[in-house]
């Protein structure tokens, strides 16, 4: 058995998907207050859905029972909710952890952390290694260099097997936020002006979500499982600006005034992220292989099937 924390949200049911097709039976946690029960309704296999809340230490405890791997993918995982709520932030992504690990820590499973990028805050090097010092820019960001750290001490100190994958900015089809999504929903409403938070020169590392599953897959056979971090991105970086050329022309939508308000996106954004990403190609023989053009069309495609079709773009088919 395979516990997924949070495995009704955007990455879950994909792992799910995976490991369902490979034979693992599979059991979701989730508190589904961000995510929905229409995400598993199409998985092939049978699913068993614990409906709870990793901040709950007994319901993290019960769904553990038997498993021998915990995808810890329960998280508040927005920048701007953790600057207005701190203390969720830290409950959640902190309190949720060390539930997860003591629950392992009684089963003897394998736990695989779901980290992120802002770890390293705004990092002096680029592209990034690992061994970056981590300065967070949010409380996100600071929940997560701990919930890291927990891992690691207790594969140390109590040998819990462990891993860490810091998630560059993950997309494609069933996505619910991020940026594209947000500059769809905005030319939806009006496909002649495209208002963009910041300068739109803020410049990222976008990760298809077929490659990030992949990564969770090799993560618990291929490492260590000693508290390892490692980057888990395209390893090329992307401007908002760019973004907006690249949709634009997929779309052939002519004539869209593009208009950045200025200023920071929002308080606690980091505006330049690149990875460094050889550790995971060395040691968990992991590459993304979605380019950022094939992935971008393929999700373009999915927000026209879910979202509408923009007034006047092109039927991607």
């Amino acid at each position: 058995m395979i516990l997924i924390t949070g495995g009704a949200g955007f990455i879950g049911p994909k792992l799910a998907e995976r490991l369902l097709k490979n034979g693992e039976p599979i059991r979701i946690l989730d508190s589904f207050s961000t995510g929905n029960h229409s995400n598993l309704s199409a998985l092939p296999g049978h699913v068993e859905i614990v409906e709870g809340d990793v901040r709950s230490a007994s319901a993290t405890r019960s769904a553990a029972k038997g498993c021998r791997i915990i995808y810890h993918l329960a998280a508040q995982s927005s920048v701007p909710a953790s600057i207005e709520n701190p203390r969720l932030d830290m409950e959640t992504n902190i309190g949720g952890t060390l539930n997860v690990l003591e629950a392992a820590r009684s089963n003897d499973s394998k736990v695989v952390l779901a980290s992120s990028s802002v770890v390293y805050g705004n990092a002096t090097r680029t592209p990034t290694p690992e061994d970056e010092p981590l300065v967070p820019y949010s409380f996100y960001g600071i929940s997560k260099m701990v919930a890291e750290n927990y891992c690691r001490l207790y594969s140390e100190l109590f040998d819990v097997p462990t891993v860490v994958l810091r998630l560059f900015n993950v997309y494609g089809p069933g996505t619910n936020k991020g940026v594209m999504i947000d500059l769809y929903r905005k030319l939806l409403v009006n496909p002649k002006r495209l208002e963009i938070l910041g300068t739109g020169k803020q410049t990222k590392d976008y990760l298809y979500i077929d490659d990030t599953v992949e990564a969770f897959l090799l993560a618990p056979e291929r490492s260590k499982c000693e508290g390892n971090a490692y980057n888990i991105g395209l390893g090329q970086s992307y401007s908002v600006l760019e973004l907006v050329e690249m949709m634009l022309s997929e779309l052939e939508l002519g004539d869209v005034a593009v208009a950045p308000k200025g200023g920071v996106a929002w308080a606690g954004d980091v505006e330049l992220t690149k990875p460094d990403v050889s550790k995971a190609q060395q040691e968990l023989g992991w590459k993304a292989n979605t380019g950022i053009a094939e992935g971008l069309c393929m999700t373009l495609k999915w927000f026209q099937e879910r979202l509408g079709i923009i007034d006047g773009a092109k039927k991607l088919s």
